[in-house]
């Protein structure tokens, strides 16, 4: 059971890493200068992809990487429990448990956002 759980994870990791990969590529000419080289432009991803100046449909793809990765870590964790490693199975679900409550006050920032351009309309 360990090997499906340790396989779901790379999957969602890699989707998720190549998904965020294409949004900040799409992003990067609208970072301020300072953050357009390759190493600055990972560190502004996160503000700016959820910028309200931002496309909401690349807001709504920036999310599914943030959900994609809650399910790599939540099954990193499955795998190592799975596989009878406790201490790593903890590690990773501590990372989880953070990366989840980062993605949920991502999501309420993403929904003010979805709620800004209704009212615009």
């Amino acid at each position: 059971m360990a090997v499906v759980f340790f396989v779901i994870t790379a999957i969602a990791a890699i989707w998720s890493a190549v998904k965020g990969e294409i949004i900040r590529r799409a992003l990067v000419d609208s970072f301020p200068p300072q953050f357009q080289d390759d190493l600055m432009s990972r560190y502004a991803l996160h503000t700016y992809a959820l910028a309200s100046s931002t496309p909401l449909s690349l807001q709504a793809e920036y999310m599914k990487t943030l959900y994609a990765g809650c399910v790599a870590a939540l099954s990193g964790a499955l795998a190592f429990f799975a596989a009878e490693n406790q201490v790593f199975g903890c590690l990773v679900l501590i990372g989880f448990l953070w990366g989840a409550y980062q993605t949920f006050k991502s999501w309420k920032i993403y929904r003010t956002n979805c709620e800004l351009a209704v009212d615009q309309i």
